[in-house]
């Protein structure tokens, strides 16, 4: 008989972030080195991507980010990811290994090509369910910690691993055209471990994955990525990610607005907000604003990562773990934004 428990735990948080530090007059020359590897050349476009890579800060809060480098490969990252999250447990109980990314696709996937690769360094490791998520962008890992807390909860799943795995300077056009998306991406890895009862870190007080995607916000966020089984092939340059600026900041932080106050209104204290980090004058400070969130609950890594993708929620919870700021008995509402207006939510208690 499967055993049914009736709490989930985050117990282990973890996160990579590349050593290799992107300053913005860096993205203005790689943008405009970009053009030139396609033999686009414009005295004006160069000048222009110049003068606005001064400007970055100014406008977004942004002033730089983390590349890997081009040695470095998802799996390795991922697998490397999971061992951190791992520590001295007991690999024969991991049951399941997600993994969010909006910068890999294909298969065999991720999560497959992670669980071979730490079989070969941890035997004991049996046969788990694998799964990758790509499709929701930014939002996939809170979908992870959605379907990873329903397998703890409905099958009985000891232990499950959920990974977000990033790589987003490789899928960016470096383009002129397209400043306003090659500015602000930075690769980044980060995950959590959960597992049944309440215990570790913190407990998951309720999960939410949602959308509101509509024809009006389906074509609003678009792009590829990497190929899983082969990294080392580009990403085509029609491909690369585009996304409509304006209409995504609003909507972003409605989403935002929207999932606080839901939370507010159930009767949760919020004592710290992860939100993930697309835009930190546009979108995150405006959202606690408009809701009455302090500033000093804010955990923003933004001006120093950039936007990591489905990686920037997971990150965050690491940084604000490992730093020791999170006091028992508080609470931490998790929230992710992403293609079409997809939406994850997470309530947890720190124990």
């Amino acid at each position: 008989m499967v055993s049914r428990m009736q709490d989930v735990s985050i117990v282990a948080t973890a996160s990579i972030l590349p050593e290799t530090v992107v300053t913005n007059r860096d993205i203005g020359q790689r943008l405009i080195d970009g053009a030139h590897a396609r033999n686009v050349r414009d005295a004006d476009a160069e000048a222009t991507a110049r003068a606005r890579s001064e400007l970055i800060e100014q406008k977004t809060g942004l002033r730089a980010r983390r590349f890997f480098n081009a040695e470095d490969t998802p799996v390795e990252i991922g697998t490397t990811l999971l061992e951190k999250l791992m520590g001295e447990s007991d690999w024969a109980a991991l049951d399941a290994v997600i993994v969010s990314s909006s910068s890999t696709q294909g298969f065999p996937g991720l999560s497959q090509q992670i669980v071979v690769t730490a079989r070969e360094r941890h035997g004991a490791l049996a046969h788990p369910f694998v799964l990758d998520i790509s499709s929701n962008a930014c939002t996939s890992f809170m979908y992870a910690l959605t379907v990873g807390k329903s397998l703890i909860l409905a099958m009985g799943y000891r232990r499950v691993a959920c990974l977000a795995i990033e790589f987003s300077s490789r899928c960016i056009a470096y383009d002129p055209k397209a400043f306003g998306i090659s500015t602000l991406f930075g690769d980044a890895a980060a995950g959590v471990l959960l597992e049944g009862g309440a215990k570790g870190i913190a407990v998951l007080k309720s999960t939410r994955a949602s959308s509101m995607v509509d024809p009006g916000t389906i074509a609003l966020i678009k792009g590829s990525g990497m190929q899983a089984n082969d990294p080392s092939r580009d990403v085509p340059m029609d491909q690369r990610w585009y996304m409509a600026g304006p209409p995504v900041a609003v909507g972003a932080t409605r989403i935002l607005v929207d999932e606080i106050r839901r939370t507010q209104a159930e009767g949760h204290a919020i004592d710290w907000l992860i939100p993930h980090q697309a835009n930190l004058t546009r979108i995150l400070i405006p959202a606690c604003k408009s809701a009455g969130i302090d500033p000093k609950r804010l955990c923003a890594s933004f001006a120093e990562t950039g936007n990591t993708s489905s990686a920037s929620i997971p990150l965050l919870l690491d940084q604000l773990v490992r730093d020791g700021r999170a006091q028992k008995g508080e609470n931490a509402l998790l929230i992710g934004f992403g293609a079409s207006f997809s939406v994850g939510s997470a309530l947890l208690t720190f124990s």
